[in-house]
């Protein structure tokens, strides 16, 4: 990853950090186990499904593009074995 994609990340993630921050309980931030468990159930709960579910629209449009070869290249393939069964 590049330098600037870096610190575009850093930049994001301390702005996430101060959202969530403020909506973190006080109390369960006084120990490092509590701050564990918080930031831990919060990129569980609000930041991790938003990147999956970000990831996995990114991911349908290539995959449909791609299916429509397989399938062209498959019928020929089969119009072919049928020519040789002739």
């Amino acid at each position: 990853m590049d330098t600037s994609k870096a610190e575009k990340i850093k930049a994001h993630a301390r702005a996430i950090a101060e959202l969530l921050y403020e909506e973190t309980d006080a109390e369960a931030l006084k120990t490092l186990e509590g701050i564990e468990l918080a930031v831990r159930s919060q990129l569980l709960q609000q930041v991790g499904p938003e990147i999956g579910e970000f990831f996995a629209k990114q991911r349908v449009a290539p995959e449909q593009v791609a299916i429509e070869p397989l399938k062209a290249s498959s019928e020929t393939s089969k119009s072919q074995k049928s020519k040789r069964k002739s």
